[in-house]
């Protein structure tokens, strides 16, 4: 057993071992090692179904899902170790128009990924699968090239091609506790000895949070009890000469396929379920299930026979029981922990022999080149916060499970676990008709609804329409008024504080007191990491902002680059202040009937920051900054002074006609603007220059800074493929992001975010496309739920291009 090495994997399942196929591949195989408290998938691994499909509404989700199902057909050649690969496709069943909408979604994901995909009617199904009844069914998505793996195999296949590339695996040796050395090293104690290594990974599987908190790690997931069902042999199985694919039924909520020439069913019960283990779980347990629940699943196992009533003539073979782990938003923990460098999760996966593979290649690739080739933000273990506690992480786990086949329009979250963190001002704001989402814990009004009746999810425009159109001309003629305390807000200061941020952002850091500069942290290779803020308080003071999911990122980003002996403080004061956005043509006569401070442009002009006092609220930070486009101010208060901030702008702006206005309506406005958004324009996937950001990287500023020497290479190299803008002739809906665009039959980009700009009258998207298609007047075609839509290529914002509202 060594007793250093540069990684140390503990857990031994799918997760873990796709992990250490793809480091091994990567080429540390003789530099990592894998601990395993009993055998290699005994945990969740070997009683899971193995089910591996390509469908998924998220373009990054499916690329990790592709590379298993491109990998385990020819594994067994790479390896030499049988997987027992099953390409028989799958079907997944929609019965509302909604879930038809998605399924065009997910196609041009399939495009654009290239799995080979279809939507057919019911009569086509019958013909893939003739022993299904078709009741309530619209239609059909087929995919041909997935299928179902044994979970064993597979999992041992990847070892073994680790093994072979010279990684070790240490079974039967019980991790115990993990340090962190003040080397920066981690030393991973086991009961046959310790191991020192640059790199430690938490892929435990069920024990994730467990092996999480030894370190101060907060792991969020929850053990949830999944059962399936499989018969004996059926003689009409038995006699095809095909397998049939695997199904998956919102009617029933299963999955329904062939297991050695019977049926395997397993149902997602859409109300009881629970989780395992709440007493405690034992480092014994090993290869073993969980006592089954099955009188609470027959409402579901009974509507699965009338989807397949071959189920109910075959005998019951046996019934498989066990823990599988969720996490609060259905995505697994993948990527580096809050904290220290060097700590990284690979857990938290509710379909692991899918996505064992596929995220074992991405975080090796994250991990040996400090980044993965595709946007990983939504599976970043920091999107989680201290917030998510382990009873949120638990309700909303069980949520999630239960809502396996659930079709979730765009903007429609769950319910379970909320509110969690809220700004003071939640009450009054939801009484005024506020549609709340999550976003890192917080409630953010989405828009208000004058009717109280709610949003009525859809992916076509819907009851929201006509709302935010009113709130975007409130804005856009008189003032509105948005609550964004979901700010992530740090205070750093102290002598080195202007030089920990200069060898961080690209940008050169604002020298006068009362600068604003907006700022990115790049990765060392130079691609967009993170979009910050940043105001000059004082000599030595600096406040940083940067968006609500990046909370976690981001203060981690500014703690890890404290060098020893630097004289620096970083605070993370997000839970300290509010913000209120106060914009339009009539926001400084608002704000000038509640406070002293001149507001004209000779004593605070556009991207300054000021301390006043308002409203009879002190200790203000009014920052003249907008992400609307207009005259206006960001106005960080005091937490507690917020509700009577909140007053005194709503009275005082009465006279104006000022309007409340909430996300929904804050996208339509940027978007008119032409503003990128981090998350969805700049990204980790995308360098300064093909984001059309170059003025913001400072290639002469005279410091050294993050990604500079790729920023240098980038720059010489020109883009790979460029951002535009544009204005789409859309109908009912517009893009939404991750829409595959085409010149005649070839592919040529994606967009990234898009919406209708109300007070143009237009559609408009932000894209990547190929180099040749980025001149003003290019066309091209972007596909949006499954129609062709024209798209022309503007140069300007298409509101106010020349900013002269924002100067005012």
């Amino acid at each position: 057993m060594k007793s250093h090495a540069k990684v140390c994997v503990v857990g031994g399942g799918a997760m873990g071992c796709g992990l250490l196929y793809y480091l091994a591949e990567e080429g540390w195989g003789n530099d990592i090692v894998m601990v395993e408290k009993g055998e290699l998938t005994s945990g969740s691994t070997w009683h899971a179904a193995g089910q591996c499909p390509n469908f998924t509404g998220s373009l990054n989700l499916a690329k990790i899902h592709h590379v298993g199902t491109q990998l385990y057909p020819k594994l067994e050649e790479l390896t030499g170790h049988a997987v027992s690969w099953h390409g028989c496709g799958g079907v997944r069943l929609a019965l509302t128009e909604n879930e038809i909408d998605w399924f065009k979604h997910v196609e041009g994901i399939g495009k654009q990924i290239g799995f080979e995909c279809e939507i057919v009617g019911p009569n086509e199904i019958k013909r893939h699968h003739p022993y299904l009844e078709m009741f309530g069914v619209k239609a059909g998505f087929i995919t041909h090239n997935d299928g179902h793996v044994a979970p064993a195999d597979v999992t041992m296949a990847m070892a073994a091609g680790a093994r072979q590339k010279g990684a070790e695996i240490y079974r039967r040796t019980r991790c115990t506790d993990i340090r962190h050395l003040a080397s920066g090293e981690w030393e991973v104690i086991t009961e046959k000895g310790n191991i020192i290594c640059e790199h430690v990974v938490n892929a435990a599987g069920s024990y994730a949070d467990i092996v999480g908190s030894w370190t101060g790690h907060n792991v969020p997931i929850a053990n949830v009890l999944h059962h399936y069902f499989i018969t004996e042999p059926i003689q009409a199985l038995v006699d095809m000469e095909k397998e049939l694919p695997v199904v998956r039924d919102p009617y029933s909520n299963c999955y329904l396929r062939e297991e050695t020439d019977g049926i395997l069913i397993g149902p997602y019960e859409t109300s009881g379920a629970t989780t395992c283990f709440d007493d405690g779980l034992s480092w014994d347990f090993e290869n073993e299930l969980v006592t089954p629940q099955t009188e609470r699943l027959f409402p579901w196992l009974e509507q699965a026979t009338e989807r397949f009533p071959m189920f109910a003539e075959a005998g019951l073979k046996s019934v498989v029981s066990g823990a599988i782990t969720h996490t609060p938003d259905s995505n697994f923990l993948l990527g580096p922990a809050a904290g220290p460098h060097g700590y990284w999760m690979s857990n938290g996966s509710s379909i692991g022999i899918c996505q064992g593979a596929g995220a074992g290649k991405y975080l090796a690739q994250w991990m040996v080149h400090g980044q993965a080739e595709i946007n990983m933000a939504e599976f970043d273990p920091r999107r989680f916060g201290d917030w998510a506690t382990s009873e949120y992480a638990k309700v909303t786990s069980i949520n999630d499970y239960q809502n396996m086949y659930t079709c979730m329009a765009p903007g429609e979250q769950h319910e379970a676990g909320r509110p969690v963190r809220v700004s003071l001002l939640y009450d009054q704001l939801k009484e005024r008709g506020g549609q709340f989402q999550i976003v890192h814990g917080w409630e953010r009004v989405r828009w208000f609804d004058p009717t109280g009746k709610g949003e009525k999810y859809s992916f076509r425009r819907s009851n929201w329409w006509d709302p935010v159109a009113e709130e975007c001309k409130a804005v856009r003629e008189r003032v509105g008024l948005m609550d964004l305390s979901t700010f992530a807000k740090y205070d750093v200061s102290g002598s080195d504080a202007e030089a920990l941020l200069d060898r961080l952002i690209a940008n050169k850091v604002p020298r006068k007191t009362g600068s604003v500069t907006l700022a990115h942290i790049l990765t060392d290779a130079g691609f967009m990491e993170s979009e910050v803020t940043i105001t000059r308080m004082g000599d030595d003071s600096f406040y940083v902002l940067s968006a609500a999911t990046a909370e976690e990122l981001d203060y981690w980003q500014l703690k890890n680059e404290v060098r020893d002996g630097e004289d620096v403080t970083i605070t993370n004061v997000t839970m300290d202040r509010g913000t209120l956005v106060l914009s339009g043509p009539r926001a400084r006569d608002v704000l000038a009937k509640l406070t002293d401070t001149d507001l004209g442009n000779a004593n605070f002009r556009w991207l300054s920051g000021q301390t006043i006092s308002a409203g009879g609220v002190d200790d203000i930070r009014a920052l003249r900054v907008s992400y609307v486009g207009e005259l206006g101010w960001e106005l960080h208060c005091p937490m507690d002074g917020l509700p009577q901030l909140f007053d005194a702008l709503m009275e005082a702006g009465e006279e104006f006609g000022i309007g409340l206005f909430g996300a929904y309506a804050l996208n339509s406005l940027r978007m008119e603007k032409a503003y990128r958004g981090w998350g969805s324009e700049l990204t980790t996937e995308i360098d300064m220059f093909e984001a059309d950001m170059a003025r913001f990287c400072r290639l002469d500023k005279g410091t050294a800074f993050r990604g500079e020497a790729g920023s240098q290479v980038f720059k010489q190299r020109g883009p790979r493929i460029q951002l535009v803008y544009c204005e789409v002739d859309a109908d009912d809906v517009d893009a939404g992001g991750n829409d595959p665009i085409f010149d005649g039959d070839k592919l040529i980009g994606l967009t990234t975010s898009g919406g209708y700009g109300h007070a143009v009258g237009k559609s408009l998207a932000f894209a990547y496309v190929e180099p040749g298609y980025v001149k003003p007047g290019s066309s091209f075609e972007i596909e949006i739920m499954g129609a062709r839509r024209k798209a022309s290529v503007i140069a300007q914002p298409a509101y106010d291009p020349g900013n002269e509202r924002l100067r005012a």
